[in-house]
């Protein structure tokens, strides 16, 4: 059956999502309280009050329901002669399906998207996926087999891996052990006379480093903690030191720009290093120093490893592994720690709050006491609960307008793009008025990454007339980095074709890697607007980067003139435009390196979906001086940002019981506390602190040590077994657009 007809016929699904916009304050209140009434995350809530309100919809439109036979002609009537042909029984059993997948290419699929950006799943996991990707070719009974067998690693109970996950794991923790104690210290024996401004704990970090041995070494540091200035005197020193130059490098664009912003110009992103030949040329024999290492996956930490180990490099790690991880799978920098593969020093005292009230409370939060941590924010009125949406925009715009007029810095984070775009459209609206965006409005093409992962590129499924094929490597088929091709069509045969210049091509699905997915947007752009910048593009012989600010001077139909962050003006030709977006709010993971004045947020229920433990700290955390966060629900708040975002290796599974059993002991019992807490809250007592806490950050020695590991004695097992099941039981599957950095088993 055609896409088309499919359509044409979808009136009901089309009619109930129009009523749930028309209706949305209605609808958004109903489900604000069945989620406080039954536990239920805000999307659920949602879906089953537009459930009940399509429910309510049929039973009116049951009274005036036509008979049987006026109902098939109505519905013949609708159909044009060709589409009534191809249902006949004739042309059914004729007709090649569209898009199905044999079944040995639905099981790659599967197991590359099941594995791409999570390390453990559940065998229902697997084998759901498995019928999803071979509908029409796959039997329930088949999927269940196919997920309990060798295809997997089973690493506990119903959870599995494979064994290319547990390589590359064992892989990157193998090499920095390897290294462990072998190579001469980074400072050659030489001392360093510290700048005095430094602190006792940055002293210590950069000692740590110049007398590190191993391939490896890292420095941790809670957000705010000074690593960027630690940073700049510790590669003056290791370069003074050891005669060898400093590559400075980082998971992502945003950070590589802060960086750059912070005196280290020549810092590149760790993808362009992998890619570029002549900069690991010049980098041989040379010390790596990669930033924002907490953002590395496992894929790309055993790259650096390796490269290290072949090259006569030497690698520095910084980061804090409370914040964001990768998108792709592996918490690398955690696991290292965890097993004990690198010694590090780790950062505690925080600078970048001001204000010592809400620096305890980002403490508290950077040692995972949230709930802590959300009660003394919410105390000091950081945290505000405004119910009307517009009430609740309007308030958050007014403080962001008057930082701008006050030469303060100002960021709003969202925790959902949606979120963004309306407080987007109440910010510009409150611009126009203020006279801070002027001069005529465009409205530019741009366009809008879909985000999908490498695997879902490879499914022809995801690939609709008219969205954007856009390379960013030499492809098969003749395609150059650069080029934009559009969709055309796909074939019966699940052929994607795409066209260019009136010139058609097919579509090599199996080089997706070298290629992103897009659809074709717009966006109004005027004098003054602030944009963000969407990829790595080079317009007018200047350089741009992904998540990159830039704030609009003027716009015509040839060129936009643009002010960037380090004062200068430059000019983007109109055709760059589609790399461009409107820059009012970014999410918390293009946040995280960054330190305004003041943080703004806007996170109402509907975005809970996005909230987690390290969203809420990395957030809160970015503001010098003072954090603004609204909301609708502060109740509901607290129990989403409690939910941790950490994710499990297969190592930690596989290979360490008793890591994953004092690692579950943790976790029950805090969620135990924090239950008890709300429940004594909720009758107005006030629940006591854990004896554990302290109001001051504990001294830090300058070296942790591996943690200490002992054999599991009788009884370990089974109470291993009963933590794992509470566990899973607690945190069943969610819905799988839900799923993402939430952790499996925890």
């Amino acid at each position: 059956m055609s896409r088309e007809l499919v359509e044409k016929f979808s009136k009901r699904t089309l009619q109930i999502e129009r009523l749930a916009r028309d209706n949305f304050t209605k609808v958004d209140a109903r489900a604000r309280a069945l989620m406080k009434e039954t536990g239920l995350d805000y999307a659920d809530a949602y879906a089953k009050v537009k459930h009940d309100l399509g429910a309510e919809s049929r039973e009116k439109k049951s009274t005036a329901t036509l008979g049987h036979d006026a109902q098939l002609a109505d519905w013949r009537a609708q159909m044009t002669q060709e589409e009534l042909q191809s249902l006949t029984h004739a042309s059914v059993r004729t007709a090649r399906s569209q898009g199905l997948i044999q079944e040995d290419k639905a099981k790659e699929m599967a197991i590359s998207e099941l594995f791409e950006r999570e390390s453990v799943k559940r065998q229902s996991h697997a084998a759901a996926l498995l019928l999803r990707r071979g509908i029409g070719r796959v039997r329930i009974e088949e999927a269940l087999q196919w997920a309990r067998s060798k295809a997997f690693v089973q690493v506990s109970n119903k959870l599995v891996t494979t064994k290319a996950v547990m390589l590359e794991e064992e892989g990157m923790i193998k090499g920095a052990r390897a290294g462990q104690g072998k190579h001469e210290a980074i400072g050659r024996g030489g001392t360093w006379e510290m700048a005095a401004e430094l602190t006792d704990e940055q002293k210590k970090a950069i000692t740590h480093i110049l007398a590190s041995r191993d391939l490896v070494t890292a420095i941790t540091g809670r957000a705010g903690t000074g690593k960027t200035t630690m940073a700049k005197e510790a590669v003056k020193a290791v370069q003074t030191l050891s005669g060898r130059s400093v590559i400075v490098l980082a998971p992502s664009s945003a950070a590589v720009q802060t960086l750059k912003d912070s005196s280290f110009r020549e810092a590149d992103t760790l993808a362009n290093f992998q890619d570029k030949d002549y900069l690991q040329d010049r980098a041989r024999g040379q010390i790596l120093w990669i930033d924002e290492a907490g953002l590395l996956s496992a894929k790309q930490m055993r790259w650096a490893i390796d490269f290290a180990s072949r090259n006569a490099c030497r690698v520095i790690l910084s980061g804090d592994t409370r914040q964001h991880h990768s998108v792709e799978r592996g918490d690398a920098l955690r696991i290292l720690e965890r097993v004990g593969a690198v010694s590090q020093v780790v950062l505690t005292k925080i600078f970048r709050q001001l204000d010592p009230a809400q620096r305890a409370a980002i403490y508290d939060l950077s040692e995972g006491e949230t709930a802590r941590g959300f009660d003394k924010l919410k105390d000091l009125g950081a945290i505000v609960e405004i119910s009307d949406p517009s009430e609740r925009l309007q308030k958050l715009s007014e403080k962001h307008l008057q930082a701008l007029k006050d030469g303060v810095t100002s960021l709003i984070v969202t925790p959902t793009h949606e979120e963004g775009r309306s407080v987007t459209t109440v910010v510009r609206d409150q611009m126009k008025q203020e006279g801070l965006i002027t001069g005529q409005e465009h409205v530019v093409g741009r366009l809008q990454k879909l985000n999908l992962s490498e695997s879902q590129q490879r499914d022809s499924m995801n690939y609709e007339h008219g969205r954007v094929v856009l390379f960013h490597k030499r492809s098969r088929g003749g395609f150059r980095p650069g080029e934009q091709w559009e969709v055309s069509r796909r074939d019966h045969d699940g052929t994607v074709i795409v066209q260019r210049h009136g010139q058609e091509k097919p579509l090599d699905l199996d080089s997706a890697q070298n290629f992103e997915v897009y659809a074709a947007g717009t966006t109004p752009v005027a004098p003054g607007d602030q944009l963000r910048i969407t990829s790595n593009f080079r317009s007018n012989g200047d350089r741009f980067i992904n998540n990159e600010l830039v704030k609009v001077l003027s716009l015509d139909e040839q060129k936009m003139v643009v002010s960037r962050g380090n004062g200068k003006e430059a000019v983007i030709s109109r055709r760059d435009l589609v790399h461009v977006d409107q820059g009012v709010t970014v999410t918390s993971y293009s946040s995280q390196s960054k330190g305004p004045d003041q943080m703004l947020c806007s996170a109402p229920v509907r975005s809970f979906g996005a909230v987690d433990r390290k969203q809420f700290y990395v957030t809160m955390s970015r503001a010098r001086r003072s954090m603004h966060l609204y909301t609708d629900s502060i109740d509901g708040l607290r129990e989403a940002v409690c939910r941790t975002g950490e994710r499990l290796s297969a190592v930690e599974l596989a290979n360490d019981a008793e890591a994953y059993l004092q690692r579950m002991q943790e976790v029950l019992a805090r969620n135990t506390f924090q239950a008890k807490r709300t429940a004594n809250l909720q009758h107005g007592i006030e629940p006591p602190l854990r004896p554990t806490l302290k109001e001051t950050a504990p001294e830090q020695d300058a070296v942790r040590p591996a943690p200490p590991r002992r054999i599991l004695e009788p009884g370990d097992a089974a109470r291993l077994a009963e933590l794992r099941r509470q566990a899973m039981e607690r945190d069943r599957p969610q819905r799988p657009d839900r799923d993402r950095g939430h952790s499996i088993g925890m």
